[in-house]
């Protein structure tokens, strides 16, 4: 596994995902000392949503294996695999949330912002790219 390779949108990505996926076995709702563990609820989705924004990253950057360039369509699925899951943590925030909810969120707009940035950081590569192509 080569970390080397990855930017520092991915990077953020990749460090959101875990954060994510580490929310989902901590408490999300507490309550007069009583807890629910996010697998217990909508955690599950957002650790599955991790998992697979895990794999999509490391399959489509090279993180394992040879370097590559991610597609737009990898990036664009990152992006809505993000999205989900900061909506899933604004939905479920309440009164009563912990740190997992906290977590969960957080790390979804971070992911956001990760995903986001790499898309538009890629679209000016290629503009960039096709400026300089001869006509």
């Amino acid at each position: 596994m080569n970390v080397s390779r990855l930017t520092v949108p991915q990077r953020i990505s990749a460090v959101s995902v875990l954060v994510i996926a580490l929310a989902a076995f901590l408490p999300w709702v507490s309550l007069l000392g009583v807890s629910a563990l996010g697998i217990e609820g909508d955690g599950v989705i957002t650790l599955v949503l991790a998992v697979a924004g895990a794999i999509v990253l490391a399959l489509t950057t090279g993180l394992i294996g040879k370097k590559k360039n991610p597609g737009k369509w990898s990036q664009i699925s990152l992006l809505v695999l993000a999205i989900l899951v900061a909506l899933v943590g604004l939905i479920d925030m309440n009164g009563a949330a912990a740190i997992g909810l906290y977590l969960t969120f957080f790390g979804g707009v971070a992911w956001v912002v990760g995903a986001a940035w790499q898309l538009s950081a890629s679209k000016k590569i290629v503009e960039e790219h096709q400026a300089q192509q001869p006509m």
